[in-house]
């Protein structure tokens, strides 16, 4: 609980600046369009990619491919969920994708790593890395629809992206046992040390433009928080418990379907026209709220 609850406290530090910044105009609005962008096509590949260029991953092909499957069944199982908890909300259409993908897709690679690695230790690294493949493949094709509310205009093209190509890289690197250069593995690893504080300042920016009531005036973020953090690990628990006799990989699923909203949220938000204000509240409500129910979920599913 210490270990989580430190974890949430840094990435609350790491807002504050964010916020502080742009509230002297240090991080100006085009800055915070600068910046999400080199998060989500520089750092955040390189995260997934420095997960199986450090190190030896102790796992097998069948291993890989039954944790992937799971992975996306776990995604499918959220949607499910999702989909007609946030429709009886109400709100608008674009809110509401934008609400359903705050829903289903968690902080499964900027928190997902540190806060995993700290309770399962280093092993659990690569089933992340896996975990954030449906992630990506999903948030960069269904993610966007929901979140700038135009389906009918969606372009294909956006699957053509940096994380999409990492996370197969990364796959295949495991799979084929290719062994990356030292110099290679340190240089991913560097740029990928920048994802956690980079989405962090970003949504601290994105609040700093914000007052404290509007941030908070939309209550439809507070259930969505809910959903998140607590309903998404119960469902998987009772539903993958029946299936997987691997304690640790259930474990792992259970955290990661655990984690507050995801932080790109806000950042798609801004790439792709989505309402910035939910997307900041609920990535913070959402962040704060899983200083208390990761380690609550933990304690009640995996003792």
């Amino acid at each position: 609980m210490n270990v989580v609850v430190s974890q949430m406290a840094v990435l609350f530090i790491l807002l504050t600046v964010g916020y502080i910044a742009g509230k002297i105009k240090m991080l100006t609005q085009d800055g915070g369009k600068i910046l999400s962008k080199v998060v989500l096509n520089i750092s955040a590949p390189c995260t997934i990619l420095a997960s199986v260029t450090g190190g030896e991953a102790n796992i097998t092909s069948r291993e890989i491919a039954f944790f992937t499957l799971l992975s996306f069944l776990a995604f499918l199982l959220f949607l499910l969920i999702a989909i007609p908890a946030v429709r009886a909300l109400g709100g608008n259409k674009a809110n509401r994708g934008l609400l359903c993908y705050m829903s289903a897709f968690g902080n499964a690679a900027f928190m997902g790593f540190p806060v995993t690695i700290a309770i399962f230790g280093e092993s659990a690294a690569f089933y992340v890395a896996l975990f954030n493949i449906p992630f990506i493949l999903l948030t960069f094709s269904v993610g966007i629809i929901m979140i700038s509310g135009k389906g009918g205009n969606f372009n294909p093209k956006t699957l053509i992206n940096p994380s999409i190509f990492t996370a197969l890289l990364a796959t295949t690197i495991v799979l084929t046992g290719f062994k990356a250069p030292a110099i290679f593995a340190d240089a991913v690893r560097i740029t990928g040390s920048m994802t956690t504080p980079g989405a962090m300042l970003v949504v601290g920016c994105t609040l700093s433009r914000v007052s404290f009531k509007d941030v908070f005036s939309e209550w439809r973020v507070f259930p969505v928080a809910l959903l998140k953090l607590i309903v998404m690990p119960v469902a998987v628990w009772l539903v993958f418990r029946q299936i997987v006799t691997n304690e640790l990989m259930l474990g792992v699923l259970v955290v990661l379907s655990g984690m507050p909203a995801a932080a790109m949220s806000a950042m798609l938000a801004i790439e792709y026209g989505g309402n910035e204000r939910i997307a900041s509240s609920g990535v913070s409500l959402s962040t704060l709220l899983s200083g208390i129910t990761i380690p609550l979920v933990i304690y009640m599913l995996l003792r």
